[in-house]
């Protein structure tokens, strides 16, 4: 077995007892501080840091192995310990008595570019405090016309995350669907739209102003006025060791955002 360990800076000192942790059991292990496709070969992936660790993992890899989280972070909805019982619930990862179960990822396409999300993929004006004007359609129909701050479409997974934040509704994880979020709409009671995940979603950047698709927070691209990006799930999902009780956990975690 050969596991892949991405760890955050300040986190150098644990990812050490990690490697010591997994040789000691004859597990070859790769450390990374920032993660590169090559992840892909390894059989597991252990991250040190938050949420956006795992994020940026995921961020370099088409067809992700398992992902195990230890939380060295503020929130830590996708992760599954914390540095002082990591070494339990590891010896469960690594010796098969966890579950592994699969979250939906989504896909971008524009021209000749492509993104991919756990999260969402937002479209921001890449002028601040301006507007951008687009049209959003659903497998070739037209669902609306809109000036807004921008736009998020994001996963069920993603639901917590900067669609909350915007006034998304939060979705059960196990769903498959994409979520439709305008950033600060110019329109009186505009509400978020969730689509089957069969769909292809469209979004159309009008000859307003300029705008750039951001997948997770960190991989961009560019759009110009008239340029189009489609979403839709995702070939490869992401795969996690299962959490009992995710639900109720992740329902504990954004309380603490009150």
């Amino acid at each position: 077995m050969k596991v892949g360990v991405v760890y955050k800076l300040e986190s150098s000192k644990l990812a050490e007892e990690v490697e010591r942790f997994l040789n000691a059991r004859e597990i070859e292990v790769e450390l990374h501080h920032i993660p590169t496709p090559s992840l892909e070969k390894c059989d597991i992936i252990v991250t040190i840091g938050g949420d956006g660790t795992i994020l940026r993992t995921l961020q370099e890899l088409k067809d992700p192995p398992p992902v195990f989280g230890i939380n060295t972070g503020k929130i830590g909805i996708l992760t599954h310990s914390n540095p002082e019982n990591f070494r339990e619930w590891l010896e469960k990862a690594v010796s098969g008595e966890l579950e592994i179960e699969e979250f939906m990822r989504i896909q971008g396409e524009s021209k000749n570019d492509e993104l991919v999300a756990l999260n969402e993929i937002a479209i921001l004006s890449v002028s601040q405090a301006r507007l951008i004007e687009f049209e959003v359609h659903a497998d070739g129909n037209m669902i609306d016309k809109l000036r807004a701050d921008g736009a998020i479409i994001s996963t069920p997974l993603g639901s917590t995350a900067y669609s909350l934040s915007a006034g998304g509704p939060i979705i059960d994880p196990y769903q498959d669907v994409i979520c439709f979020t305008p950033i600060s709409p110019f329109r009186i009671g505009f509400r978020p739209w969730v689509f089957s995940g069969n769909r292809r979603i469209r979004f159309r950047l009008l000859p307003l102003r300029d705008a750039v698709a951001i997948a997770d927070g960190y991989k961009a691209i560019e759009l110009s006025a008239g340029d189009e990006i489609v979403a839709r799930k995702s070939d490869y999902p992401a795969r996690f060791f299962k959490i009992e009780k995710r639900i109720e956990r992740i329902s504990e975690k954004i309380k603490v955002l009150r």
